[in-house]
């Protein structure tokens, strides 16, 4: 009789599971029966799944067995295959949504495509912004943060350089698992090293191609916290195509734009091409951040778009 275990995904390596059982580092084989049957997801299992695996006295090897159902999940569309999903990790708390100042610069509809997929799983975001060092305050006083505010979305800035903003960040994510992603070149792995010194993550430069960063962090891990809880680390990504994600969430999202809907003529106004609508009056009166408007009009027509990286 085979002798179950239950273990959490810390890692997966070139097909392989990693986790620990008994505070020992194993790894733990997927059979081919599950990890090449029909695909709705790239790999049947996630950093933070929890998972039942045996020892195989034959191969003596650890095997996946199963899968118990997931909490929440921060997941995109596959950008390879974009008929299934790509989950980056799951069970997770908070969504630590990384992104730098300047260089590269802020991806403000990432961002918002980011928060769209949080409220869907009803995880909690938080909104990082790195680099501060290489602004001035007039600049961050100019940014148009003011939705986000009003959403109660926990806003932090931080210099990883210079080791300021993290107390209170420590403080709201401890004892907690929270997901950190973002495009390269932001600084994730440097506020993971910041976060648990003794890890001490591979730090990169930043490519001269379009100011983007490079990969550092080549897979997604599962990174105990001494002050209490984990993080994930995840590998930096120039794109979000949504996943399972509907024209409801999306609009649901834009609370700001509430307040005008009964000046749509329409009732399934979708506030892109119509006349007589409420919002985009509202838009052109100023009374709606341009940023916003503009995120919600390509995240409605394109939910699925991936920018590759050698655009």
């Amino acid at each position: 009789m085979k002798e179950k275990k239950r273990v959490i995904v810390t890692e997966i390596h070139r097909g392989e599971i990693i986790s620990y059982l008994e505070n020992r580092r194993i790894k733990i084989k997927i059979p081919g029966s599950i990890l090449f049957k029909d695909k709705v997801e790239r790999s049947p299992v996630a950093v933070g799944d929890l998972i039942n695996i045996y020892f195989d006295s034959k191969s003596k090897s650890y095997i996946f067995e199963s899968r118990e159902e997931r909490r929440n999940q921060i997941s995109r569309r596959d950008p390879f295959l974009t008929h299934i999903s790509q989950v980056i990790a799951s069970n997770i708390d908070f969504l630590g949504i990384v992104t730098s100042l300047k260089n590269p610069d802020i991806q403000w509809e990432l961002i918002d495509r980011y928060l769209i997929t949080a409220e869907k799983y009803e995880i909690p975001p938080i909104i990082i912004f790195n680099k501060s060092d290489l602004v001035d305050e007039d600049f961050i006083e100019s940014l148009p943060l003011k939705s986000y505010r009003d959403m109660s979305v926990p806003i932090f800035f931080t210099s990883a350089i210079n080791n300021i903003g993290f107390d209170d960040l420590k403080e709201l994510i401890k004892n907690s698992t929270t997901l950190f992603s973002g495009t390269s070149g932001v600084g994730k792995s440097t506020i993971v090293n910041l976060m648990e010194p003794d890890l001490q993550q591979k730090v990169g430069e930043i490519s001269e191609k379009g100011a983007r960063g490079t990969h550092t962090t080549r897979s997604t891990r599962l990174i105990p916290l001494k002050i209490g809880g984990y993080i994930i680390d995840s590998p930096g990504i120039y794109g979000f195509g949504l996943d399972s994600i509907t024209d409801i969430d999306i609009k649901k999202h834009y609370e700001e734009f509430y307040p005008f809907l009964d000046g749509c003529k329409y009732p399934n106004c979708s506030h892109t091409h119509e006349n007589h609508c409420g919002v985009k009056e509202a838009f052109s009166q100023g009374k709606i951040e341009a940023i916003r408007f503009e995120n919600y009009v390509n995240i409605l027509t394109n939910p699925t778009k991936f920018i590759h990286e050698e655009e």
